[in-house]
């Protein structure tokens, strides 16, 4: 079954272990979950997302870029949701919507910084600055401390 939300195309498929999603740059299993309320959850989380990240974005970002980022956001954390749902016991009666507080976790702010950088590696520091609703120097300094602590592992 495949569906769309805002442009983007998501597949879902059914297999012995439950449902496979796939879009054009990832795969997710996502054991326990069913076609209707996979879209549900995805179609709300995703209006979540781009409901915050609208509002600070600046017109220098297209609508299809910001419902990209978006959608990686929403995939990332339904697929974090759910594996902890269907891996731990205490999870088993996770909610699966968006929680307000992932919008200030690191992982969105790296999933905006990489995509960002993929695709403007000379000017993507004021395009996530802007959806971040933080500065360009801050932004940097973000992730330059994020490549020195990670660096100090290797």
């Amino acid at each position: 079954m495949e569906f769309y939300i805002e442009k983007i195309k998501i597949e879902l498929l059914e297999n012995e272990y439950g449902l496979q999603l796939k879009t054009a740059y990832k795969e997710l299993p996502l054991p326990g979950q069913n076609f209707a309320d996979t879209m549900d959850i995805l179609r709300k989380n995703f209006e979540v997302v781009k409901g915050q990240y609208i509002q600070t974005a600046s017109t220098n970002i297209e609508s299809e870029e910001l419902n990209e980022v978006c959608m990686r956001i929403v995939l990332h954390y339904f697929y974090l949701y759910n594996s902890w749902k269907y891996s731990n016991e205490k999870e088993k009666d996770r909610d699966l919507t968006f929680l307000a507080k992932d919008f200030k976790h690191p992982n969105s702010m790296d999933i905006i910084i990489q995509y960002f950088k993929n695709k403007y590696p000379k000017d993507y520091a004021g395009k996530c600055a802007s959806i971040l609703d933080i500065t360009a120097e801050e932004l940097l300094k973000y992730e330059n401390n994020n490549n020195e602590f990670y660096s100090s592992f290797r």
